[in-house]
């Protein structure tokens, strides 16, 4: 099967309140030339008979349905899966989320000019009511084999976690995805987790200008957040050694060096989880 150009994944679960609206999104990107899926999850709302609808009137956008309901963790390994199978680059996108019109062409663009890198992202305007922040990256995380050469690791990792929804390149992003993305073991900070190895090994570009539009509100952290102390710390723990472990595809380093990175991982898993054990020290 000969492989589109770019592909859009939509992994949904009851998510017909707000599936048109970003599927329409997609439609209406400059960039026309893509194919979009929506992984149906065994929903228990209408958002299947929305998606049927939605395809009727655009050809581009087919629906792949589960054959039985995945856990939020799969079912996002499963939507990596089939749009990196169809696709030279690829998308994930939330059903509850927009993006401005150039985000796919802009995004696209930065990959083809720059081969060595894997994924491309823009910024964040996470919307609260009628509040609007603006997520971008500092740019003390880019070039990050060399600040390790040099003593100049950062304190953080500040990135936007909706760096996931992205543009990947799907030759090289699709292993690293689908061996990071389930090693948490749960569905909140895995985005940042997995993105954490594309800043690391400076596999990640940043494009000035497109933003994604992320809805505040979804209570993701209520639903998938460890709940107990123990739970949060072992979270940080596996956070924290995951990232450090990344440390053998980096250049080799100094015993200080190593040490520092090793703070600055678990400092990252503080903030990226918001298990501030004791306080926000």
């Amino acid at each position: 099967m000969r492989k589109s150009k770019l592909v859009v994944a939509f992994p949904v679960y009851n998510g017909a309140r707000t599936l048109e609206q970003s599927l329409q999104c997609i439609a209406d990107q400059d960039f026309k030339d893509f194919r979009a899926i929506i992984v149906e999850n065994k929903s228990t709302d209408n958002t299947l008979e929305v998606a049927r609808a939605f395809c009727r009137k655009d050809p581009r956008f087919e629906i792949v349905e589960n054959s039985r309901h995945l856990n939020a963790l799969d079912n996002f390994a499963n939507a990596i899966t089939l749009a990196s199978e169809r696709g030279e680059y690829f998308c994930l996108r939330a059903c509850d989320d927009l993006s401005s019109p150039d985000y796919l062409s802009k995004l696209l663009a930065a990959l083809e000019a720059q081969p060595s890198k894997l994924l491309a992202a823009g910024a964040t305007e996470r919307i609260d009511g009628d509040r609007v922040r603006l997520m971008i990256p500092n740019s003390n995380i880019f070039d990050f084999a060399k600040k390790i050469a040099i003593g100049q690791l950062p304190r953080n990792l500040t990135f936007p976690a909706e760096w996931l929804y992205g543009v990947f390149r799907s030759d090289g992003a699709t292993e690293i995805l689908l061996r990071r993305w389930p090693e948490l073991g749960r569905a909140w900070c895995a985005a940042s987790y997995t993105i954490a190895e594309f800043v690391i090994r400076d596999l990640a570009t940043y494009v000035e200008g497109p933003a994604y539009h992320f809805f505040v509100g979804s209570g993701s952290e209520k639903i998938y957040g460890a709940k107990t102390l123990r739970d949060k710390l072992q979270q940080r723990w596996i956070y924290t050694m995951g990232c450090y472990r990344l440390r053998h595809k980096l250049p080799p380093m100094s015993w200080y060096a190593r040490w520092r990175f090793w703070l600055m991982c678990w400092n990252d898993a503080r903030r990226k989880t918001g298990y501030y054990i004791l306080g926000r020290l």
